[in-house]
């Protein structure tokens, strides 16, 4: 017997059991090469270079070649083994037992999951809700004055603090040290605490005690300390004003207003554009998930899922350096949505295979050059994100995802509707220059 052996069992609906044998010819070849390979490197006493006899190298290494031979042996049979009989496993396969003293066939077994077969999902025949929104002179003027408040000047004033002015102040403790000093707060209606209410209608010179809640590890008992505040300064916002010094400012090519609300325009159409892929998106995705919902899904591949997510939460709800445990209602949580991940993974894959798609790196060029957009130094940009291979494994499957998504809404239905740009954007306290500002890279 000269040809690897294969055969498979089925141990339940996704688990699958290899057991393979590898025919000790096969051995024998690999650790002739290997002992070659080793003869033509050896520098031994008593030998001239590439001369020393295969069978006293094997004497001197033959325990360490052998182990080398078999863990090769393993990886390349495996590998062919799951080729041949077409298998795609969810994880690497765990080696579940193995038979290989010298001299004699390898023989081992394997187990793993694998993903369950998906038929290549269609939209056809659906409808989606496609919003028609048309950017305003009004939606202009509302990025305008977000804009200007980010160039605010403050001008102190002698006059009473009110709604719109900023506070300077000092917390004085009774112990010296514990002093804050150049505080500053912006006084908002429903939005100043409590305690610091007395900063309305005060000047610079006022002072006031109040009582500041000390902060604990536990709610169970607060404590409170008597400070002073001392007011220093009071200063009142000033805009700039709307025009072409202002565009000037922010380095608009042509330093005139109207190109600075062209500038603005085409930046909200991009944004805009976006939001709509975005719904669009989402339709989709919960119309797969509803039509062609996949009720049992591979353990492995729902708690590598899970796992991914887990990181994420704890990543963005980290306190303290110390990761926030997840209670049982948020597990089953993120349960559910890597259920839901796993079963979008798998439809979409099946859209792939179907019509034979493959990344368009124009879209992945197009992709990285509006990342680049965000930065000074674009083409700078550029090269770190061409060299980062995980975003750029990234990008191309989201490039590939919205291939998919493409070849879904080819054969859909669309019911329009009329919708505002700032109900789509949610566009009141959003800052807009967090789409525009230049950031150093």
């Amino acid at each position: 017997m000269n040809e690897m052996q294969v055969s498979v069992e089925r141990v339940d609906n996704f688990t699958r059991r290899l057991n393979v044998t590898v025919p000790i010819s096969q051995l024998d070849e690999r650790k002739k090469q290997h002992l070659l390979e080793l003869a033509k490197k050896a520098r031994l006493d008593g030998f001239r270079p590439g001369k020393v006899p295969l069978s006293h190298i094997e004497k001197l290494y033959g325990n360490s070649i052998w182990q080398e031979v078999i863990e090769k042996s393993l990886q390349i049979s495996l590998l062919n083994a799951l080729k041949q009989k077409t298998l795609n496993p969810v994880r690497h396969p765990h080696i579940d037992s193995i038979k290989a003293e010298p001299g004699t066939d390898l023989t081992y077994t394997a187990s793993f999951e694998i993903f369950p077969h998906v038929e290549a999902p269609t939209l056809k025949g659906m409808k989606l809700e496609r919003l028609e929104v048309n950017i305003t002179e009004g939606d202009i003027a509302i990025v305008l004055e977000q804009m200007r408040k980010q160039y605010v000047e403050w001008i102190e004033i002698s006059e009473k603090a009110d709604y719109g002015d900023k506070v300077s102040f000092d917390i004085i403790y009774e112990e010296e040290e514990n002093t804050q000093r150049d505080l500053h707060w912006i006084l908002e209606k429903d939005k100043t605490p409590e305690e610091f209410s007395v900063l309305l209608h005060s000047i610079a010179g006022d002072t006031f005690p109040i009582l500041l809640p000390e902060k604990q590890e536990t709610q169970e008992t607060k404590q409170v300390n008597s400070v002073t505040i001392k007011v220093k300064k009071v200063a009142r916002a000033k805009l700039p004003e709307l025009d072409d010094a202002f565009a000037k400012r922010l380095d608009i090519k042509e330093g005139t207003l109207k190109a600075l609300k062209a500038q603005v325009r085409d930046h909200m159409q991009i944004e805009l554009d976006r939001v709509l892929r975005e719904k669009i998106k989402a339709q989709v995705i919960d119309k797969l998930v509803v039509t062609y919902a996949i009720n049992e899904l591979p353990k492995g591949a729902l708690n590598q899922e899970f796992q991914r997510l887990e990181q994420a939460f704890q990543k963005q709800h980290k306190q303290e350096d110390k990761a926030k445990p997840l209670s049982e209602s948020k597990k089953v949580d993120l349960m559910k949505l890597a259920h839901r991940r796993v079963t979008i993974g798998l439809l979409f894959n099946a859209l792939v295979e179907k019509h034979h798609l493959h990344v368009d790196e124009s879209r992945v060029k197009q992709h990285i050059d509006n990342l680049a957009r965000a930065f000074q130094f674009d083409q700078m940009a550029r090269d770190k994100f061409y060299k980062d291979n995980n975003l750029m494994m990234s990008i191309r499957s989201s490039v590939l995802e919205e291939q998919a998504i493409d070849k879904l809404l080819e054969e859909v239905e669309y019911t329009e509707k009329v919708a505002e740009y700032s109900d789509c954007m949610n566009l009141i306290g959003k800052n807009y220059l967090d789409n525009i500002e230049e950031v150093t890279v």
